[in-house]
């Protein structure tokens, strides 16, 4: 891993962010981001949060001998006609999705991407380019998740989203869109992330301890991947 990025976690934890320094991640994973609402990991941060990056592979944190498929972060949205998100140069075939975050701590399907503008890596916008209409109304708090393809989110009554095609941003149009995500199902494939964010930000404002987590956070990780 480069110094590069070793210098991002450290302007990250500091809050600083400036364009002519490097702009690294605002958030890291932190052990295993959940794969439920309810396990999604918060991101934290001063203002802004455009990029998140992270690992899919290993083992789950809470389930020993799982395989870690899918990652979930809870974001707030802050711009919702300028909301997107992006996976760059991921060393796999990735997929991104979209949930809405309901007051009992519920996670209804929003939108989702497998391949976009020719490339393996997902994009989203602020509204489908299927027929269902789904779109990014609200300002509020979002849950994003990222899995590998063959890897995809389920509820009750089966698979919350349809893909008519690899690049379609598909409304939550499955069997199982009306309902909340439950689990997940499939195998899909893993390695590091980066995903970039726009008209979005941490849910949480970080304490003077949670700075000095993070920035341990940013040399586990340089140390995971040398």
């Amino acid at each position: 891993m480069s110094s590069k990025f070793v210098l991002g976690c450290a302007l990250s934890a500091m809050g600083v962010t400036s364009a002519s320094v490097f702009a690294g991640p605002e958030w890291v994973e932190m052990n295993d981001a959940g794969s439920t609402i309810n396990t999604a990991q918060h991101t934290v941060g001063p203002s802004q949060l455009t990029s998140i990056a992270g690992h899919l592979g290993g083992l789950t944190a809470l389930a020993f001998g799982s395989v870690d498929y899918e990652d979930m972060y809870l974001i707030q949205i802050t711009d919702p006609s300028a909301f997107s998100m992006q996976v760059t140069n991921a060393g796999f075939d990735a997929q991104l999705f979209l949930f809405n975050v309901t007051l009992p701590g519920e996670g209804f399907g929003l939108l989702a991407n497998n391949d976009f503008g020719g490339s393996q890596d997902p994009f989203i916008g602020n509204a489908a380019t299927d027929a269902t209409g789904a779109q990014v109304k609200l300002p509020g708090i979002y849950a994003i998740a990222i899995s590998g393809y063959g890897r995809d989110p389920v509820s009750l009554n089966g698979l919350i989203f349809n893909f008519a095609d690899r690049e379609e941003i598909s409304g939550a149009d499955g069997p199982g869109g009306l309902n909340p995500l439950r689990m997940w199902t499939g195998e899909g494939e893993t390695g590091d992330y980066n995903i970039e964010l726009t008209g979005a930000a941490p849910i949480d404002t970080p304490t003077p301890g949670a700075l000095a987590v993070f920035g341990l956070a940013c040399v586990v990780r340089r140390n995971r991947h040398r």
